[in-house]
């Protein structure tokens, strides 16, 4: 009778633990692309030119990883676009199985290797004797790799609760890595993990890679010096809000030239053991940190390796506020595109009071991160009475030239007066903004970047 009890009680323990663990499914293809190290066309650090050998270069053959929703490979997934050419993020909890279904669309054999994980043979991605299917996928091959995330694989006592290794190919490694083939892997410790694998006790997670690429077989004008594949400030989303807990991935990748340290301005950040805010990194390492983001502004984050910063390995990040008081106007359509000649806005007033007058301010995006103030500080005035709920339609007249070049335009009311003799006026530079995008599904944004004015002679 014990003896039957102990084994029912075994049974059903082993049964619980095994319940605890997930089988997380990837579906992954490697494609060639073209790719734009500088899309704005312009150093958003210091907003100025991008500087020689590498302005008007920047457009280079690439390869990269893409995620898909499943395994027809038709419908991508969407990715934050702070990863920039970086691949998926690849998730699991300590105890998890990972299952990448891997396409190659690439016009080359590869495979994916990952940092960190338990896999057998088969399963290793990478091309040496003995040679096995999954080291070296052809075009239009598919190959399935099984990986454990065991123990080994995880934090281990007195880290951060999550930690991140690298995947890339082993075909021909570092011709695949320069052609852009990498990605992370995070993984979290038991019982830390989200449903979704992402770690409990952070609220926001960021990965950032440290490349130099190199386009020209070692030639200067040739030599890339990115942050997740952008130059010179051209990284997007690295935005967090006043007050979160951010982890940050830091990661490196190449050869003895790679030799890197990432420096943030305005913060420090803390490791399992110490407060830094500068963190070193050899070719293929990796080191998490966190930092609460409590001191607003924009900020410098870059390589602090003196011909790294020279060759645009520099970007910022945001620390951006929560809004302190409603807005008294909310702009509720805009025509921008497929005009019949004139640009229009409407606005709402969203105050408990009349407006006499309202002045609306209005700078461009010429890229997702490139927003460009006009030179001339142009404005609208709209001066047609506006009760509580009411609207108003201000309109401008159409460009006649280059308003394909805008992707999106950033309004804000820059002084409203009422019918009482009150006037509200911002408090800081955008507040109250909404973008209208011309790609429709393009995500909303939570803070302007900063502008960069026209010259008359770049105009």
């Amino acid at each position: 009778m014990k003896t039957a009890f102990w084994l029912a009680f075994l049974c059903w323990l082993s049964t619980s633990c095994s319940s605890l663990a997930a089988t997380r499914h990837y579906y992954i293809a490697a494609e060639d692309v073209t790719w734009d190290y500088a899309p704005s066309g312009v150093d958003l650090v210091e907003g100025s030119e991008i500087p020689r050998p590498w302005a008007g270069n920047t457009r280079w053959p690439k390869t990269r990883y893409f995620e898909y929703t499943d395994d027809t490979f038709t419908t991508r997934k969407p990715q934050p676009e702070w990863l920039g050419i970086l691949g998926p993020i690849i998730r699991a909890e300590v105890g998890d199985t990972v299952v990448v279904d891997f396409l190659n669309r690439s016009s080359t054999a590869h495979s994916i290797h990952p940092h960190g994980l338990r896999y057998t043979k088969e399963n290793e991605g990478a091309r040496y004797l003995p040679l096995v299917r999954g080291a070296s996928v052809p075009t239009n091959g598919r190959y399935t790799y099984t990986w454990i995330a065991d123990e080994g694989s995880g934090p281990g006592p007195g880290q951060l609760s999550s930690m991140v290794w690298w995947y890339h190919p082993h075909t021909s490694g570092p011709m695949e890595i320069n052609a852009g083939l990498m990605g992370p892997i995070i993984i979290t410790a038991k019982g830390k993990a989200n449903p979704d694998g992402s770690p409990k006790d952070v609220d926001r997670e960021l990965v950032t890679s440290f490349v130099i690429f190199d386009e020209m077989r070692g030639r200067n004008d040739g030599m890339f010096h990115t942050i997740n594949g952008y130059i010179f400030g051209n990284l997007p989303g690295l935005v967090m809000k006043q007050g979160e807990k951010v982890r940050w991935y830091l990661m490196a990748m190449g050869n003895e030239k790679d030799l890197h340290t990432p420096h943030w301005h305005g913060k420090t950040v803390r490791d399992a053991s110490a407060n830094m805010d500068v963190v070193d990194l050899l070719p293929a390492s990796t080191h998490t940190v966190d930092m609460v983001a409590d001191n607003p502004g924009v900020w410098m984050f870059h390589c602090h390796v003196a011909d790294h910063m020279e060759g645009g390995m520099m970007s910022t990040f945001t620390i951006y506020r929560e809004p302190m008081r409603s807005c008294p106007v909310r702009f509720d359509a805009g025509s921008f595109w497929n005009t019949t000649g004139s640009y229009s806005l409407v606005v709402k007033n969203d105050a408990a009071k009349p407006i006499k007058q309202v002045v609306v301010g209005f700078e461009h995006f010429l890229s997702p991160l490139y927003l460009h103030r006009p030179y001339n500080s142009p404005e609208w005035i709209g001066d047609v009475p506006t009760s509580p709920g009411g609207q108003m339609t201000l309109q401008m007249k159409a460009y006649q030239q280059n308003d394909d070049k805008i992707l999106g335009w950033a309004v804000y009311p820059k002084r409203i007066l009422y019918e009482d003799g009150t006037t509200w006026t911002p408090q800081e530079h955008g507040e109250c903004f909404q973008v209208f995008w011309r790609d429709r599904e393009h995500p909303d944004i939570k803070v302007l970047p900063p502008s960069i004015a026209y010259t008359r002679e770049s105009d």
